[in-house]
């Protein structure tokens, strides 16, 4: 009797082996199922919220990182031993292209701020002194220019980044562009020996009475 029922036991024994070997294939489909409506559900979250925005509107949808930093606003600082200034590129197609952008944007609000800051310390400096218009503008406008030839940009210093990727509605769909901050520095001491330099090629350089006059006064205001 006992050989009679082992063919039976066997094919028991594979029928079961079978229908467990077929669970994880049956669950297959129904996490792929499970899967697609929450893809649904999403999109068609996203989708209403497309339709809500007029031809032309936009919305951040993403940010890096994702709190905004505090210098966004500002586009150069004076703090301690340090000089900040910001750049950006707005809606660059790109964000690593809108990035570069973006530093060498910074790079020239390095320049054009260390021209204001020249040109406000060196017309302080020399206030009073009894030149004509002419002689005074082009001493002004030599110092500050090489106050700024002076300046190493090789000393700027990476201090942050950040970027948004913003959703712009158009009449076919949407678009994505991104908007990028960079900010940098350099040393103030960076600052001080370009216009120091500056004030030296002045006296070097000064031919005529007024040029001696402006030169020295500077000299004398800036060295102290």
């Amino acid at each position: 009797m006992g050989s009679l029922r082992e063919p039976e036991n066997r094919l028991r024994n594979q029928s079961l082996d079978q229908r467990k070997g077929d669970r994880p294939m049956r669950s297959i489909p129904v996490i792929l199922a499970a899967l697609f409506l929450v893809g649904l559900v999403t999109a068609c979250g996203s989708n209403t919220k497309i339709a809500d925005m007029s031809p032309g509107e936009e919305r951040i949808v993403d940010r890096f990182p994702e709190d905004s930093p505090d210098w966004l606003d500002t586009p150069f600082e004076e703090d301690g031993d340090r000089l900040y200034f910001k750049g950006e590129a707005a809606r660059a197609s790109d964000p690593a292209l809108g990035m570069r952008q973006a530093k060498a944007n910074a790079v020239q609000a390095l320049v054009e701020a260390t021209k204001i800051k020249a040109r406000s310390e060196f017309s302080e400096a020399v206030r009073g002194v009894n030149v004509s218009e002419s002689s005074l503008g082009r001493y002004l406008d030599n110092v500050v220019a090489w106050t700024t030839e002076n300046v190493q940009i090789s000393g700027v210093f990476p201090e942050g980044e950040y970027r948004e990727k913003v959703q712009v509605r158009t009449y076919d769909g949407v678009e994505y562009v991104y908007n990028c901050f960079n900010r940098i520095s350099i040393p103030m001491e960076n600052y001080i020996r370009a216009r120091e330099a500056a004030l030296a090629r002045s006296v070097d350089e000064a031919q005529d009475e007024d040029a001696k006059a402006l030169a020295f006064k500077a000299k004398e205001q800036l060295l102290r």
